[in-house]
């Protein structure tokens, strides 16, 4: 009997915590977002490990970081540490916090916030978990690190010594300094605190030969700064293939199979790959890029998942042998130099009645990041170092912030060269991936909205479009919101059977 008392407690919280996340998606939908985020804390409260309850509070503080409270923040330095959790979900919501509460800003006393943070849990987890990617707490901290060089202080602030050094290594050494600092540390004054401002650098592979120019020029871009940098994911809730498709399309049958084949064209270092095996844990994943170092930093992160990696350059994808039920491609076609070229090729490998998701640049949201590079022209055609990379980032947080700050990927090296000076760049619209969908024999399935938010709000204006199909009225959403998909264009579609 007791056995059973047990399970009817643990049943009633399971539907606790149910009632309270519903609840927490309707208030989400309803832009009713704090509210949506109190609730969802408060289903976390009642089981920790809740996956549910985390992912929602990873969405909301991903996209609205500062709702972070200060009452949450052991949680949140909990969750940062959470081997099931992905750390930059919400390291930008808790510098944001630490701002908010005066632990540190741009022009406070260096020493003032070396002595606050030496003893703030939350910022040095922080610090050890991802990326800074709060301008204003970066540069705080540069002002920080430059205090412990110049008055060899490290020493007296151990901990957070140490936190920078492994920030350093997140962000493969971003940070700028100036003459004084780059004399010091040539003259070997910082001794081993040299490492929080030039980490050790990864070994890498020599770079494939490719006969295509923008296919070589890319390949050799990712040999030496593999990108994106990740640490751990975000546990997706498990699935299949069948089933997702079948949601995707209003409950249609889709003919697929459970151990189903999956591609992921342009792998990079593995991140998505990895949550396509956990979120299909029935599934045979593959996976396929163009560079060396970037296998071998996601074969490592990836270890113990079961995919298989492969150097094949995507337009020669029939060399497998095989064929796929679905194919993933993001941030990759609009860098090939035919976008709908490379993408004929995916389809050739797609079974009939199978599925693609692709992510491609926005032509109008990409205007920002324009803008930033007319700031850079200068640079862009050097070649390309880590002190390079850095003089951009100093230019453009000087001159230009507006255009780059709200971007994660200006935060390390890797990221600000894939971001702004990536070798090829060939961006999209909602009309030519209509064509495109239309002469490659495909049938659309969905487009996705960034948030939930947006997505009532789309299904407010277009109620007789609940599968988010209508190509017009997509177009007319760009046009009225011109920075909605600033990450990525983000759509399903299949190949008809």
């Amino acid at each position: 009997m007791a056995g059973a008392g047990a399970a009817g407690g643990r049943s009633t919280i399971a539907m606790e915590i149910s009632a309270l996340l519903d609840h927490a998606s309707a208030l989400e939908e309803a832009g009713r977002l704090e509210e949506a985020l109190a609730e969802a804390w408060r289903a976390l409260d009642l089981q920790p490990d809740d996956p549910r309850a985390k992912r929602m509070i990873a969405r909301l503080l991903r996209f609205h970081p500062a709702l972070a409270s200060d009452d949450r923040k052991p949680d949140l330095e909990r969750l940062l540490s959470d081997p099931d959790f992905d750390p930059d979900a919400i390291t930008s919501a808790g510098w944001m916090l630490l701002i908010k509460q005066q632990k540190l800003s741009p022009g406070d006393d260096a020493q003032a916030i070396a002595e606050a943070l030496e003893n703030e849990p939350l910022a040095l987890r922080l610090l050890h978990e991802g990326c800074v990617c709060v301008l204003d707490a970066e540069l705080a901290l540069t002002s920080v690190r430059r205090f412990l060089l110049f008055g060899e202080r490290w020493p007296d602030f151990p901990l957070l010594t140490q936190a920078l050094v492994a920030q350093a290594a997140h962000n493969g050494g971003a940070w700028p300094f100036n003459a004084k600092e780059h004399s010091a540390l040539e003259r070997g004054e910082a001794g081993a605190f040299a490492a929080a401002y030039f980490p050790e650098r990864p070994s890498l592979s020599n770079g494939a030969a490719f006969g295509e120019v923008v296919t070589q020029a890319i390949a050799d871009q990712y040999v030496g700064w593999p990108y994106p940098v990740w640490s751990r994911l975000l546990a997706p809730n498990p699935t299949t293939v069948p089933r997702m498709v079948e949601k995707l399309d209003g409950g249609r049958q889709s003919g697929l199979t459970v151990e189903a084949d999956v591609l992921v064209a342009g792998c990079g270092t593995g991140h998505e790959a990895a949550l396509l095996a956990k979120r299909f844990p029935d599934a045979r994943i593959t996976a396929i890029d163009i560079s060396t170092t970037s296998l071998a930093y996601a074969a490592e992160r990836c270890r113990g998942l079961g995919i298989e990696f492969y150097l094949v350059d995507l337009h020669e994808v029939a060399r497998l042998g095989r064929r796929f039920d679905l194919i993933s491609c993001s941030g990759v076609l609009h860098h090939l130099p035919n976008p709908e070229g490379g993408w004929a090729k995916l389809v050739e490998v797609l079974k009939p009645g199978g599925v693609m998701n692709i992510m491609v640049y926005s032509r109008v949201a990409r205007l920002t990041v324009q803008a930033a590079q007319f700031h850079i022209a200068d640079l862009r055609d050097q070649p390309v170092d880590d002190e390079l990379l850095r003089t951009v980032r100093r230019r453009l947080i000087e001159k230009a912030p507006r255009f780059v700050a709200g971007s994660p990927d200006f935060f390390s090296l890797g990221g600000v060269h894939d971001l702004l000076l990536n070798r090829h760049e060939d961006p999209f619209d909602v009309p030519r991936i209509a064509r495109a969908v239309d002469q490659l024999g495909l049938e659309l399935l969905k487009f996705r909205l960034p948030t939930r938010a947006a997505e009532a709000r789309y299904l407010r204006e277009h109620p007789e479009d609940g599968l988010f199909r209508d190509v017009d009225a997509w177009a007319a959403l760009e046009r009225a919101e011109p920075f909605l998909f600033s990450e990525m264009y983000d759509f399903w579609c299949r190949r008809a059977l």
